[in-house]
């Protein structure tokens, strides 16, 4: 019995100090482990870099331009999204709404583009302040479809997928910052 609750501790202390952990560890790592004061479980974090293959052997730099990349191209096929929604809607109310969204979707995207400039000259609070303004597209997208629960049901699942994206591109930025 004693051995057994020896071994049983044993393996609990070896599950929490994994012996190769330093050796394994990469800067995506160190940066998704990191991100709890910015709300992003680690798991959110690899989540979104999962998009990109390249991101497990980055840099600092890299992972922070990567998430902008994945930020950007999100919003690219939100609003493709948004025009296949459009087309295929024939309520003027609803499509008002869509073109709301489609809108502020749209005038995000070259902001998101110029994120990896900024990254690229160490400007990482003008990076985060990019982002942060990027939360407020899907909350925008949601006023415009509040109205209308078919369209805000369509437009839900790019709107959560986006914010996720960008928190955790925020979050990134913000942890370079620091």
């Amino acid at each position: 019995m004693t051995s057994c609750i020896l071994s049983f501790s044993l393996l609990f202390l070896l599950s929490y100090h994994p012996l190769s952990s330093s050796a394994a560890s990469s800067k995506l790592d160190e940066v998704c482990n990191n991100l709890g004061g910015w709300y992003v479980t680690p798991e959110l974090c690899h989540s979104v870099f999962s998009a990109d293959p390249q991101s497990s052997t980055a840099d600092l730099d890299g992972i922070a331009i990567i998430s902008a990349n994945i930020a950007t191209k999100n919003a690219t096929s939100v609003v493709a999204d948004l025009n296949k929604f459009l087309k295929a809607s024939s309520d003027p109310n609803h499509q008002k709404a869509l073109q709301r969204c489609l809108q502020v979707y749209t005038d995000a995207i070259p902001k998101l583009n110029g994120v990896a400039e900024s990254i690229k000259s160490k400007n990482y609070a003008e990076a985060a302040n990019v982002f942060s303004a990027a939360l407020d597209v899907p909350a925008k997208c949601d006023d415009a479809t509040s109205n209308y629960p078919p369209v805000r049901a369509l437009v839900d699942r790019d709107d959560v997928y986006f914010s996720n994206v960008v928190l955790v591109a925020r979050a990134v930025s913000g942890y370079l910052a620091s």
